[in-house]
């Protein structure tokens, strides 16, 4: 999986994968200094790991690294976990809210600050989008602005003000064909008690549609990048 994101990561941005500088907070000690010269930020998903649960020896020194990308005001663009985790970061509130799980292909609807942003505002005022959590941004941080929210989830998209630093619930690297491989990998714990694996697959295949337009953001986010020599991943 950690090679399925950096591919899909490099496929929706157009960058070659040399272009990133890939970092696994999970399984090595990252110096803040290694955000020298960075062009930007890309934080995308975590696997078993919960920002809403805790307990992993990696998630104050991640959260430590996630204030230092906003104080220096790196680009970024945070999905999913990122998403999550920067809100955290901030002093959001995040949690496990089963009744606001997604997984599939779901409508996000931009908000009134969604439809005047610079980066959200190309998109239209509703689009599909790709999407697998369980957790959720609950209460954005202090000042932060919700771009775009879906029927489940009230965030689903938000910016710092004055930064050029955004996230989103939803997965703007994944298509229809990667979500769906994402989801029937993990998809012994999505599967709900009263089904087989069969019924499960079946509805995972289901459940994932075309989003072209989520799929533009990371695209969109690189060519309004000035030049930099290189993206910390």
């Amino acid at each position: 999986m950690r090679e399925h994101e950096q591919a899909c990561f490099s496929r929706q941005t157009g960058l070659p994968r040399e272009a990133f500088r890939v970092v696994n907070m999970a399984a090595e000690v990252f110096d803040a200094r290694a955000l020298d010269g960075a062009g930007a930020v890309m934080v995308g998903g975590s696997g078993d790991y919960s920002v809403a649960q805790g307990g992993f020896e990696w998630h104050a020194p991640m959260l430590e690294l996630l204030l230092e990308v906003v104080r220096r005001g790196v680009p970024t663009l945070a999905s999913c976990f990122g998403h999550q985790a920067l809100a955290q970061a901030l002093g959001g509130r995040v949690e496990t809210v089963p009744a606001q799980a997604e997984v599939g292909t779901f409508e996000v609807r931009l908000t009134a600050a969604g439809r005047a942003d610079p980066l959200f505002g190309t998109l239209p005022g509703r689009f599909e989008a790709q999407l697998g959590h369980k957790d959720a941004v609950v209460a954005p941080p202090p000042g932060a602005v919700v771009l775009a929210e879906s029927e489940r989830c009230a965030v689903q998209a938000m910016r710092l003000p004055g930064l050029p630093i955004t996230t989103t619930q939803f997965h703007p690297e994944l298509d229809e064909a990667s979500n769906l491989e994402r989801f029937l990998t993990y998809l012994d714990g999505y599967k709900r008690p009263d089904e087989s694996m069969a019924e499960a697959e079946a509805r995972a295949r289901a459940a994932c549609r075309p989003s072209p337009h989520a799929c533009s953001l990371l695209r969109r986010f690189v060519t309004t990048l000035q030049p930099r020599p290189e993206l910390a991943g």
